[in-house]
């Protein structure tokens, strides 16, 4: 009889292990994406926009500005966006993605 105790134990024993090895393999899930639609500015000097290709800057927008983005270039380092102008009105044009980053209130 003790011999059965002792092998059921072992087995239990190896059994625990087994399965602690297997959760410690497991693949965790993929947290989900962060939407964002907004972003803020965080180049301290500002920002500049651009439009026409990039070859004319219209204006600089300042430090934690809020702005929407509508899309990004093919090689990642532009974004289109739309922000508030001083004239009240929506403005529009690119900029360096680099300096954006995720805005939610």
């Amino acid at each position: 009889m003790k011999k059965l105790i002792s092998k059921l134990a072992m087995l239990s024993l190896g059994f625990t292990v087994s399965l602690m090895a297997v959760e410690t393999t497991q693949i965790k899930p993929v947290q989900a994406q962060r939407l964002c639609y907004s972003y803020r500015v965080t180049r301290p000097n500002g920002l500049y926009v651009y439009i026409n290709g990039g070859s004319q800057i219209i204006t600089t927008l300042p430090y934690n500005n809020i702005v929407n983005v509508n899309g990004i270039s093919a090689d990642g380092y532009w974004a289109k966006i739309q922000y508030l102008r001083v004239d009240g009105q929506m403005g529009y044009g690119w900029v360096a993605r680099e300096f954006l980053e995720c805005y939610q209130e």
